[in-house]
């Protein structure tokens, strides 16, 4: 079995799409797919309602939602160490 750091691994190992957890949670697919990708955090409320969609503790949705937050912060952090705004960098990759 995969290890589960975050709550796309949680899905995976449930065999559940975004959309039957978002059903299940009665969360929208949406902000679970935001949740996913680490461009947004849960509220508290979502966290609660994951977790108990999902059968795990609030504590723990939580810490999962955060992993892919915290992946995608360090994605955006560039070679000298500092962490850049979507702005720089799409400007860098000349979209803006």
């Amino acid at each position: 079995m995969a290890e589960i750091h975050t709550l796309r691994d949680l899905l995976d190992a449930r065999g559940l799409t975004m959309d039957a957890a978002g059903v299940l949670g009665q969360v929208d697919t949406a902000t679970i797919s935001r949740i996913c990708s680490g461009q947004a955090r849960p509220t508290p409320q979502t966290v609660v309602r994951l977790a108990l969609a999902l059968g795990v503790n609030a504590r723990r949705m939580a810490g999962l939602c955060d992993e892919a937050w915290q992946a995608r912060e360090e994605r955006l952090t560039d070679e000298r160490g500092e962490t850049l705004r979507q702005v720089d960098i799409d400007a860098r990759a000349g979209t803006r």
